[in-house]
């Protein structure tokens, strides 16, 4: 563990993380956040009932569209996906994600830096997409709206201590740092009852898009106007969208 010589108070703010959730409290129900909570649940089912270690031998376009459309951040770029990449070719990316034997920093690496015609942060996005849905218990989810190294923005760094490095030399460390601190924020969130929103890290997912929802409120109304703001979805519908569960019927 990288923070084991550590207490856990030195790598998670509880009094922000409680605030955040507070505020977040306000503009939506507990029963929506549980709700959020629970499709994720869906969202696992689907992921793995495509991408288990049996069955997606014989994954097909299809199946991989349907994956695809449940990520928020390309699910409008699966055919893209498959032009540039290739099918079989894809396919094979993906099972050695998750379930090559190399260590988890390399099957990381080694994915984001071979998918082609997507940028930077999809890649990451798609990579960590594919491994905390289809085995939640193991793998977590890092997005850019979790944490972008490049601008140093995203809900973690605002519900951990300020002296937490989450940063490396590889998206694999990166991916495997945030991996820890996302670890100390479940533990304490689902003790202080605000990763309580859904089973496991699921309940951590709610707690962190909640976050990233409150703060892009808070910028929104220093530097927009009223009139402006009003163009964006309220909590639940906006926590939903970045999780990839909003309106999944339609994906």
């Amino acid at each position: 563990m990288l923070y084991d010589e550590i207490n856990v108070k030195d790598v998670v703010d509880s009094e922000s993380a409680l605030e955040f959730m507070k505020e977040a409290t306000k503009l939506a129900s507990s029963s929506e956040l549980e709700n959020i909570g629970q499709k994720l649940e869906e969202k696992n089912h689907l992921f793995y009932s495509i991408l288990n270690q049996k069955d997606i031998e014989s994954m097909t376009d299809k199946d991989f569209a349907k994956v695809v459309g449940k990520i928020f951040s390309i699910r409008r770029k699966s055919k893209r996906l498959l032009k540039a990449n290739g099918f079989e070719n894809l396919r094979g990316k993906i099972v050695r994600l998750l379930y090559g034997k190399d260590s988890i920093e390399i099957r990381f690496n080694n994915f984001v830096d071979s998918i082609e015609n997507i940028e930077g942060k999809m890649r990451i996005n798609f990579a960590s997409e594919l491994l905390h849905f289809t085995d939640p218990q193991k793998y977590w989810l890092w997005t850019n709206w979790i944490w972008d190294p490049d601008a140093n923005t995203g809900s973690l760094p605002l519900v951990v201590q300020e002296n937490v490095d989450l940063l490396s030399d590889t998206n694999g460390e990166i991916y495997c740092k945030v991996g820890e601190a996302i670890s100390y924020v479940n533990a304490v969130g689902h003790a202080k009852s605000f990763s309580s929103m859904g089973r496991g890290l699921f309940g951590t997912d709610v707690l962190l898009a909640s976050v990233y929802a409150v703060y892009m409120y808070t910028v929104f109304k220093v530097k927009l106007s009223q009139e402006f703001n009003r163009i964006l979805p309220e909590l639940p519908e906006l926590t939903q969208r970045v999780l990839g569960v909003h309106n999944m019927e339609k994906y």
